[in-house]
């Protein structure tokens, strides 16, 4: 009887210890769909370019990236453990530099000497752009671990401040078209910042990487879908679009 007795409590005491443990098991578990908040802070490299080279670019002589910092915040939301959503709001720079050969390009230029010719050029060519924007970024959000999370979505971007100018040299230009008059260029100077489209739309997505109890490493790519200048600008004979990458740190507040 003592023997069954023992037998009974020692099967009660295991199951107890087993519902026990599934409980923590459940608990440690358990997801609650929350709020996150990052501060984003970083420097943005690429360029304002084609997606194709065109023909009349014949030589790349040079690049650099300008000063281009990214500043902003993201309100993330976990709707399970692997899933959520991002938006966020940010100021961009996007800005670069480069130095070619062109030929028979088509560009209105102003010379030294307050001349406006509006043509087909050939020569050296030097520009560069400083363009800033406020951008309201939208995503879907994947973590798979406690480690990394990735992001892809979209994007809409308003411009506040924009800078595209720059020099041609050592050349000529065809003043109103391939048959016009030949004039030798030594130097002389473009600006096209007015020009600059106001509104920029496009695609972006990264990856976040945690580095610390709070802190992480990004990297995300920004893919504008909308020509930098409108259809009928005569500056430029192909559409260039904000291509770019946001290297920085998030803070998790």
């Amino acid at each position: 009887m003592n023997i069954k007795i023992k037998g009974l409590v020692a099967a009660l005491l295991l199951t107890a210890g087993q519902l026990s443990a599934q409980q923590k098991d459940k608990k440690e578990t358990t997801f609650t769909p929350h709020l996150e908040h990052r501060i984003i802070a970083g420097f943005n490299f690429g360029a304002s370019a084609p997606v194709n080279l065109p023909n009349t670019i014949r030589k790349i002589n040079g690049y650099w990236p300008e000063f281009s910092p990214s500043l902003g915040y993201e309100l993330g939301y976990r709707i399970t453990p692997k899933w959520g959503a991002a938006i966020g709001v940010k100021l961009d720079y996007k800005g670069m530099g480069t130095k070619d050969e062109v030929m028979y390009f088509p560009t209105i230029i102003t010379t030294d000497d307050g001349g406006t010719f509006s043509g087909i050029f050939t020569g050296k060519n030097k520009t560069t752009v400083r363009n800033a924007y406020v951008v309201l970024p939208l995503s879907a959000t994947f973590t798979p671990n406690q480690k990394w999370r990735f992001s892809l979505g979209g994007y809409a971007a308003w411009l506040f401040s924009s800078n595209f100018y720059g020099n041609v040299s050592d050349g000529y230009i065809r003043n109103g078209g391939p048959t016009g008059e030949k004039v030798i260029i030594d130097h002389a100077t473009f600006d096209f910042g007015t020009d600059v489209r106001k509104f920029d739309i496009g695609l972006q997505g990264g990856a976040l990487r945690k580095v610390g109890r709070k802190l992480e490493v990004m990297g995300n790519l920004n893919w504008g879908l909308r020509p930098l200048f409108p259809g009928d600008f005569k500056g430029l004979d192909f559409p260039l679009y904000n291509i770019y990458l946001t290297l920085g740190v998030a803070y998790k507040i």
